[in-house]
């Protein structure tokens, strides 16, 4: 026991001191390198040096394991060597062509490991032709035979071994090894190849000669199998198909039973044993069409033949659809039609077809039940009934089949449309129907239009026909213009179009303007700037006011703004008067305002007051007549009579007469000046005053008067006809000729007849009044050239009747000459009225027993011209007695 027990613990002992001693050990680097000219060639010697730098922690020896590999990983180990050393060789004597390839070392001290980088090593030359053995040499079909190939080149090796079919080689197997040889076992068929060869590839890419041929002997004891099909190889579903397989022994091996099997696609389908045939009836149907094999076997011989067989069927009758969900298609789509049948023979020919045509639009053979005709891009011509027709060969007959009809409905989207109006106008005015024309050229009806004014929808309107939508719009205010559009669309969803924009203005004509003045009065003085605005309520700036009065222009203003137009105008002239109007005018209408008259209002002149009566004498309890007038003044105008300051009475009137006032005088203190005022409403002006003289005289003193008076007129009136009646025949000539030198215009004016007397007046010069006689007035008072030619009437001497009245009506006045600037009466007095002879002897008229007929009243009138100064101081009244004058007489 002690002899077991003392070696064991004496080796436990060394172990636990060398462990010891190798923990102290540490690899820091491992290195290969080769000593070999640059250039290693086949035969050369090459060194293979393995370095280890190694850190140790005690002073004793180690003992470091050197691993030599060829490869790069693990690859073969070539040599392993154990030294205390830090390097070891490698070396190779005689280098082979299979000695080039990667090379690396390991190192091993203690419990540390460490490899070493690769490094390639490049042996030139050729590789030894390896030697290849076959056993057995001779062999039955369907034994097994070894192929041996070796060769003398360093592992690893590839070993590649070939078949040879005449001269060229087969590659059967490579066989990679770390020996120097490698096995390769088959088994020999009918149809295996007798000659072999192998051939060795060292390093990865140097590959030897084939070694020699072996060829073996190979004993057949069968021929190759015959498959038979009947009636033939192409049959027609529902005929009887029937197979069989047969195979012929040789003489050597007669009596052999082999195993028969008919297989279709891989499955037996027959098996028979002991027999040289094998047969497989059936009644043919599709799915019999493939590949049938038939084969033979013994021991480990198997022959095998193939044949296909195809059974045809005809084609069922075709389905046609369209592969679009429904039968519509949108123009520009893709149409796919597809023709399919549920069972028929390959190949399929396929034919599409179009009712409105017999000639195929698409023919294909296939070996598929399904057939599809593309129309890449549909059009309105693909719109239609089709149909397809599928057909096949069976027995040499073409057996023709004819789909249903499909109705292919091509959905033409609608066109961009065009909008524009029934004229060309793009302004329009309000009150105006504008018809709008929207139009799509193209698409499937019906088609649906919709208006749009600035993006709002107004109404819409469906076409059935091509023609085009007409909206007819009432243009109401001038937010119903802007931008118009319409769109179209049909019953293809969400492929509405949109036309361009068409674009119009609308504008508001003028109303009726309305003209009035800035204070609402018409009424103007001459001189005055009367201010008329005209404004319009509705109409599209800019508006253009013009001012017209009685048809003619005056005036123009045009605003961009809802404000009047103003217009003043200088009342210069009466032609300023009439009828003024306003024209409002825009780019659209133009309308006329009512028409506004103007009244100027002319300031009164300075009113004439005189008395009716010819004197200013008048005596306490009679009443005195005063006439009050102004030459203009618009009308009405007030007449207030005043006596020393106090006024009396007023009298309005609206015509051009005189004012009249009536005036009793009762006592004393009516004496006085008397003034008349006239005014209206733009002005007032006073008359000249007339002093009132109120008398106490006696009777008889008038009477004196009246008398003087009348003998002094009938002279003057005698003298005168006697002057007359010298001149005789040419009175007329005469008095033209006097007129002329005088420079005094003379006036025939028609008077009336007096029975059996011609009166005659040819000139009255000065007169004077009969108070500057009789009642001492003014002697400076010069009258004459107040009245100065009277003419005659033309008569024809007839016996009238004396007491016309009337008889002399005009009396015409020249323009004064010589005469005293300060005259009352200078063309004051144009018209004279005769008085009939009066009645009674009370009467103020002056009479005698001749007959005469007295003048008593003339009435005034203002002279036309404006420019005639009012007379100044008293009025003049004559008293004309006329006496009879027999026609004809001296």
């Amino acid at each position: 026991m002690l002899k077991i027990i003392v070696p064991f613990l004496t080796l436990l002992l060394i172990e636990m001191n060398k462990t010891e001693t190798q923990k102290g050990v540490s690899i820091n680097t491992v290195t290969i390198t080769f000593d070999a000219e640059e250039d290693i060639r086949r035969g050369s010697k090459i060194i293979l040096t393995c370095s280890a730098s190694i850190l140790k922690h005690t002073t004793e020896r180690i003992q470091i394991v050197y691993l030599f590999y060829k490869g790069q990983d693990k690859g073969v180990l070539l040599e392993k060597v154990t030294s205390d050393a830090l390097e070891s060789q490698y070396i190779i004597q005689s280098a082979r062509v299979s000695h080039s390839g990667y090379y690396h070392c390991v190192v091993e001290a203690g419990t540390e490991k460490k490899k070493s980088e690769s490094t390639f090593i490049t042996v030139t030359g050729n590789v030894t032709s390896p030697l290849l053995t076959i056993q057995p040499m001779d062999v039955i079909v369907g034994d097994s035979i070894e192929l041996h190939c070796a060769s003398d080149e360093i592992p690893p090796l590839t070993f590649i071994f070939f078949k040879f079919n005449g001269p060229k080689a087969q590659r059967l197997k490579d066989v990679r090894s770390n020996e120097k040889f490698a096995v390769h076992q088959l088994k020999v068929a009918a149809n295996t190849g007798k000659n072999y060869s192998c051939q060795v590839q060292a390093s990865g890419i140097n590959y030897s000669r084939h070694s020699k041929i072996v060829q073996i002997t190979v004993q057949d004891p069968f021929s190759d199998p015959v498959l038979e099909i009947e009636p033939s190889d192409t049959i027609f579903e529902g005929d009887s198909l029937t197979i069989r397989c047969m195979v012929n022994f040789t003489p050597l091996f007669l009596g052999v039973q082999p195993q028969m099997m008919i297989v279709k696609d891989a499955i037996p389908i027959t098996t028979i044993y002991n027999t040289t045939t094998a047969v497989f009836t059936t009644t043919a149907a599709l799915n019999d069409t493939g590949e049938y094999e038939c084969i033979a076997k013994w021991k480990e011989a198997m022959k095998m033949t193939k044949r296909k067989v195809i059974v045809k069927v005809p084609v069922s009758e075709p389905t046609l659809k369209s592969k679009r969900t429904g039968d519509n298609v949108l123009e520009g789509d893709t149409l796919d039609l597809s023709c399919a049948v549920l069972k028929g023979s390959y190949p399929i020919t396929y034919k599409f077809y179009k009712v409105t045509t017999d000639a195929a639009l698409y023919q294909k053979s296939l070996n598929a039940t399904e057939a599809v005709y593309s129309i890449t891009s549909v059009n309105s011509e693909h719109h239609g009934t089709y149909s397809c027709e599928a057909s096949n060969t069976v027995n040499q007959r073409n057996q023709t089949k004819r789909s249903q009809y499909v109705t292919i409905t091509v959905k033409v989207p609608v066109s961009n449309p065009t909008i524009k109006g029934n004229s060309l106008k793009d302004v329009h005015k309000t009150g105006e129907v504008v018809t709008l024309l929207c139009h799509s050229t193209t698409g499937t009806l019906p088609i649906t239009y919709s208006l749009f004014l600035n993006k709002r929808f107004i109404y819409s309107a469906s076409k059935s026909n091509t023609e085009p939508a007409a909206f007819k719009v009432l243009i109401n205010e001038t937010n119903d213009g802007g931008e118009y559009k319409c769109k179209a669309e049909n019953e293809i969803p969400n492929l509405f179009k949109y036309s361009e924009g068409m674009n119009f203005t609308v504008k508001v004509p003028v109303s009726t303007p309305l003209l009035y003045p800035l204070l609402n009065s018409t009424e103007v003085k001459l001189g005055e700037t009367m201010t008329l605005h005209c404004i319009t309520s509705t109409g599209t700036p800019p508006i253009t006011y013009t001012l017209y009065r009685n048809q003619s222009s005056l005036q123009s203003v045009s605003t961009m703004q809802a404000i009047p137009a103003v217009f003043k105008i200088t009342i210069a002239t009466m032609e300023h008067s009439g009828e003024y109007r306003c024209k409002a005018e825009n780019q659209i209408s133009s309308q006329r305002s009512d028409g506004v008259s103007l009244h100027i209002l002319i300031p009164v002149s300075t009113p004439l007051l005189y008395p009716l009566l010819i004197s200013t004498e008048v005596k306490l309890g009679e009443t005195m007549t005063l006439h009050c007038i102004t030459s203009t003044g618009t009308p009405p105008i007030t007449y207030t009579l005043y006596r020393n300051l106090s006024s009396l009475q007023s009298v309005s009137t609206m015509q051009a007469i005189p004012a009249v006032f009536n005036i009793t005088i009762e006592t004393m203190e009516h004496s006085g000046e008397y003034r008349c005022k006239a005014e209206n409403q733009i002005s007032s002006r006073r008359s000249k005053g007339i002093s009132l003289h109120i008398s106490n005289t006696s009777w008889w003193k008038y009477i004196i008067i009246s008398v003087s008076l009348a003998i002094l007129v009938a002279a003057a009136i005698l003298s005168l006809c006697l002057i007359r009646l010298c001149k005789n025949k040419d009175i007329s000539q005469v008095d033209e000729s006097d007129g002329t030198h005088q420079g005094e215009p003379l006036q025939h004016i028609q008077g009336s007849r007096k029975g059996s007397m011609e009166i005659i007046y040819s000139k009255v010069g000065k007169m004077i009044h009969p108070s500057s006689i009789f009642l001492g007035a003014d002697a400076d008072r010069n009258h004459e050239g107040d009245y100065t030619n009277i003419m005659q009437p033309e008569g024809n001497g007839a016996n009238t009747d004396r007491n016309h009245e009337g008889d002399y009506t005009y009396i015409t006045l020249p323009e004064g000459k010589g005469s005293d600037s300060e005259s009352d009466c200078d063309g004051d007095y144009t018209n004279v009225s005769s008085k009939r002879k009066a009645a009674n002897t009370d009467s103020d008229s002056c009479s005698d027993e001749n007959d005469a007929i007295q003048y008593t009243q003339i009435d005034l009138t203002a002279l036309q011209s404006g420019n005639m100064p009012q007379p100044l101081g008293h009025t003049v009244y004559a008293s004309i007695a006329l006496d009879k004058i027999q026609q004809g007489s001296p």
